[in-house]
């Protein structure tokens, strides 16, 4: 699985933390020995034993951690530890499960044991179905981040500290579970039991609840006989865990701030080591947000269906919506249809009904019930009883059916509350409201269910890339704040613009097909954009990574990093094998008393499997860093103790070594002339199109207007406003627009049409927002290509690379240019990211510069 940009930011930030995390912890211990070896008795100051707040100050005074960020909020665990705590907020659709999962390829530790917390049984449900299934990409990421030794548990399963030494090991907790105050002594957690006699003394042993104590201050005993409960909770404490909570802003969003408190405190009371939390919608006051990802970000990785287009039918009778819906959702199969048939992409768009009743007894004139739907869409509307199902607590028709499964035949669920948490279908496009006494909170709860775009891809098909909601008896207004209320709940920020509504009357009227074409000047010319070619025996053919790049890569030339690139982490071992006094008992959990430390190479290679293909190279790699760090004096057991950090640099380091043996190969293949970048064979180009069709709202949408004026560089008119994704865009736009030099200009419209883009020496594609070309001066023509970035993104690895890209490209290109091609003009490029407005002007100097 591929990730976003803004997952891999996300990433990018958490690896950020965690290693400040440890640098900050590395200096601290340093100035506390300073302090404990002083002769005078000088207190130690308390910054010095809160790691995570100075490591957090760090970031901050950098820019590494969210703009919308409060301030620092302290945990401490029972042994008054200062417990490392971050949240990623992430929008419903977003991919929490998949961050979580990637953040612990990050983390670390290959062995112990993780906490992952969820809110409902639903999501319970869901989580399990993934990560216990080896074949999901979130299973195969834990497989990686424990080097193919993982483990995945429930609360009522025994597990063993053999199993903990050797495994990482996942248990799936219910928040209840974890919430003492929920059910205090009646919860099964903290009862004293038989299950894990590996983590207590036996019987006989006369000392062995003294040496517990003493080692792990904080357990729970029983009552005045001071016994150690033999309970899971206690198990708990002592492994240390790390938490992941995820839909966090369930547990945080009690109305009452103490019950917030209380809840992290339960959580602080297992002694986790880090905890992750993913929320929605996070509660400042009680996490630490890392990362703060917003609805124009799934927008701009086409990860949701948007507008939402809102209909409603005032003083209309239900059978009337539903009527209506029907005939949506006939429409939308019709567009899937052709869709298929063009492409062979197989949607099969779904409508989720909200009624009033579901209950078995419970259907009367007075309510509107799933049974009176059912028969509704069945008898009236000739829907097959086959694509109806309910889903309610007592009546489950969906059960585990596969809905994306070709072999579904679901199109309509009928429910009442069932679905309003933990549960998402991409083919759901349609919320159908026939629920008038609750519409308003139903909708805020429903309407991210029908918002996650299939296959994270848009189609050529517009009705498939939005979601719709139909109510019954509601003003329209009233519906749409809901939605938007709605959206901003499931964390959504920044969309409030992409819900559109009208009542019935107006609903044809709101959204209309525009055919937007070329310019009368340029309508009968064909234009040509340079594409990256690859050499394919006497032909020509675009450029794959997979087939090109990748099989060309000399993986015997990989060699292991430096030994002494692991130095730093010696600080982290000699403090978990030193015998830990009372002020810092947290190393000494980290031990491993029980294990044969021996390496396994195999464990080593599997961290490396998503990116060296031949497993045999994997581990030839990992092998010869062992015999680097045994010849660099290294002990097997040595390397043992620090065999996660070594996994984590052993994957950076061949990660990096590909990307930058990809970009060889690359530069090689276009030095030797396998790769190519110009205008000569131009069929082989990307040809623009002479026309293509946007839906617009013909009341709200705006063109795109200069000085009162509609713009008039651009290759296609109209322009409209809704086109541009940030105002840095826009301010682009009007550049090109009053500049001179240029013939025309174009802003790159959405992928799903067949859009240009490049291609460079990594997997993905690159889409540019902006194309153009100018006049032709002194015999030569110009193709500008620009990609805008805001200054927030400047520095980080995919923009490196971009620029990289676009640099390598605009030389190539005006390599080339120099040929005289058909039309017997020259051709130069300028290919550049653009970061800010103070960036036109040297746009400018290059489009006047003669050379």
């Amino acid at each position: 699985m591929e990730l976003k940009v803004y997952q891999r930011n996300a990433l990018d930030a958490f690896s950020r933390w965690l290693e400040t995390l440890e640098e900050t912890q590395q200096d601290l211990e340093k100035m506390l020995e300073i302090f404990r070896e002083s002769p005078t008795d000088i207190p130690i100051p308390d910054e010095l034993r809160n790691y995570p707040k100075a490591a957090w100050k760090k970031l901050k005074e950098n820019g590494d951690v969210a703009a919308t960020a409060g301030e620092y909020v302290d945990r401490t665990d029972d042994a008054n530890r200062p417990i490392p705590h971050i949240c990623f907020k992430v929008p419903t659709g977003g991919g929490k499960t998949l961050l979580a999962a990637a953040a612990l390829e990050h983390v670390p530790w290959q062995r112990g044991l993780v906490l992952w917390i969820v809110p409902t049984k639903a999501i319970y449900a869901q989580t399990k179905a993934a990560l216990w299934n080896k074949e999901h990409p979130y299973r195969k990421m834990l497989q990686r981040a424990s080097a193919g030794r993982v483990k995945m548990l429930e609360k009522e399963d025994t597990f063993s500290r053999g199993d903990i030494n050797n495994y990482l090991c996942v248990m799936l907790l219910m928040l209840p579970a974890a919430n003492r105050q929920k059910g205090k002594e009646f919860l099964r957690m903290f009862r004293d039991t038989g299950k894990y006699p590996s983590f207590f003394p036996d019987s006989d042993d006369i000392f062995g609840d003294t040496r517990l104590r003493n080692e792990y201050p904080d357990l729970e005993t029983e009552g005045e006989s001071g016994h150690v409960k033999h309970s899971l909770f206690n198990v708990f404490k002592m492994l240390r865990p790390i938490v992941v909570l995820d839909e966090a802003h369930k547990a945080y969003g009690a109305r009452r701030q103490e019950a917030n408190v209380e809840f992290a405190r339960s959580i602080s009371r297992l002694d986790p080591r880090i905890v992750i939390e993913l929320s929605a919608t996070p509660n400042r006051g009680i996490s630490n947000l890392l990362v703060d990802i917003d609805g124009p970000d799934l927008k701009k990785e086409e990860m949701i269906k948007l507008p939402v287009q809102v209909t409603s039918f005032p003083n209309a009778e239900w059978e009337l919506t539903l009527g209506q819906a029907a005939d949506e959702l006939e429409r939308l199969d019709a567009e899937a249809r052709a869709l298929e048939s063009n492409t062979g992409r197989y949607i099969r768009p779904i409508a989720v009904v909200r009624v009033e009743r579901t209950g078995k007894d419970q259907r009367d004139n007075e309510h509107i019930h799933a049974e009176d739907v059912r028969e509704y869409l069945t008898q009236n509307l000739h829907v097959p009883s086959n694509a109806v199902r309910v889903k309610s607590a007592e009546n489950d028709e969906l059960g585990q059916e596969d809905l994306l499964s070709e072999f579904s035949e679901v199109r309509w669920i009928i429910t009442k509350s069932a679905l309003m948490e933990g549960w998402d279908c991409p083919f759901a496009y349609l919320l159908v409201m026939l629920d008038n006494t609750q519409a308003q909170r139903a909708i805020t709860q429903l309407v991210g269910r029908v918002m996650r775009q299939p296959h994270a891809q848009l189609t050529d098909r517009e009705p498939l890339n939005q979601c719709y909601v139909y109510c019954n008896n509601t003003d329209v207004a009233t519906v749409v704040q809901q939605v938007k209320h709605g959206l901003e709940s499931e964390g959504l920020t920044g969309l409030g613009d992409e819900v559109m509504g009208a009542p019935v009357a107006q609903q044809q009227d709101e959204l209309q097909p525009k055919k937007v074409k070329r310019r009368q000047e340029f309508r009968s010319k064909d234009i040509y954009l340079p594409v990256v070619l690859h050499k394919n025996g006497d032909e020509w053919i675009h450029l794959n990574y997979q087939a090109h790049i990748l099989p060309n890569i000399d993986w015997a030339a990989i060699e292991p990093p430096d030994p002494n690139a692991s130095a730093p982490q010696n600080v982290r071992r000699q403090s978990a094998t030193v015998d830990v006094g009372e002020e810092l008992p947290v190393f000494h959990t980290e031990q491993e008393p029980y294990v044969e430390k021996r390496v396994s190479i195999s464990d080593f290679a599997h961290r490396l499997s998503d990116i060296v293909p031949n497993l045999w190279q994997a581990a030839r790699i990992a092998h010869e860093m062992r015999k680097r760090l045994i010849a660099d004096g290294e002990t097997e057991a040595d390397i043992y103790d620090r065999r996660s950090y070594l996994a984590h640099v052993l994957r950076e380091h061949v990660k990096s070594e590909v990307e930058n043996r990809a970009e060889q190969v690359f530069r090689r293949k276009l030095e030797h002339g396998e790769i190519r970048f110009d205008l000569e064979t131009q069929e082989l180009n990307y040809r623009m199109v002479d026309k293509y069709e946007i839906q617009v709202n013909p009341d709200n949408d705006k063109p795109l207007l200069r000085n009162f004026e509609p713009v008039q560089l651009s290759l296609f008119e109209p322009v409209f406003e809704k086109q541009f994704d940030s105002e840095l865009e826009k301010q682009f736009a009007y550049y090109l627009d009053e500049e001179r030099a240029l013939r025309w200009w174009y802003r790159v419209a959405a992928r799903q049409r067949g859009e240009y883009y490049l291609q460079g020496w990594k997997r993905g594609r690159i889409y540019p927002d902006f194309v153009a070309m100018t006049n032709e001066i002194a015999g030569v023509t110009r193709v500008l290509i620009f990609d805008t970035k805001g200054e927030h993104l400047g520095g980080n690895l995919d923009t490196e690379y971009k620029r990289k890209v676009l640099e390598t490209l605009e030389g190539a290109f005006n390599a080339a240019g120099t040929m005289v091609v058909r039309d017997s003009s020259k051709w130069k490029g300028i290919f550049q990211l653009v970061f800010n407005d103070q960036e036109f002007l040297e746009i400018t100097a290059r489009l006047n510069d003669s050379e």
